[in-house]
């Protein structure tokens, strides 16, 4: 299984991120409540603000990316470190 997992990651065929949402989802249904705020919005505003707020919008969007893409290296790298001590045998940290 490894060597599948590895060979897909190296062609770039690994699917890291679910590509289809069920419609019933609680996602799915916060995603459309979400489109339906932010266009209710956005018709309250005049264009100066309709651009002020698509800035924050993307700063903000920015930030969160930026953010859970440090969260997610830190994870990786975390589950490599144990996975390194479950290889190379080490206990030191269980109590005996």
């Amino acid at each position: 299984m490894t060597k599948k997992i590895l060979e897909a990651l190296a062609n770039e065929n690994l699917q890291l991120v679910k590509q289809c949402i069920d419609h019933n989802s609680e996602t799915s249904q916060e995603m459309i409540k979400l489109g339906k705020l932010r266009t209710a919005f956005e018709e309250a505003l005049s264009d100066g603000e309709k651009e002020a707020f698509q800035n924050l919008k993307d700063t903000c969007d920015g930030v969160s990316l930026n953010y859970a893409t440090e969260r997610f290296i830190t994870g990786f790298r975390l589950g490599v470190l144990m996975m390194t001590e479950v290889f190379a045998g080490s206990d030191d940290l269980i109590v005996h």
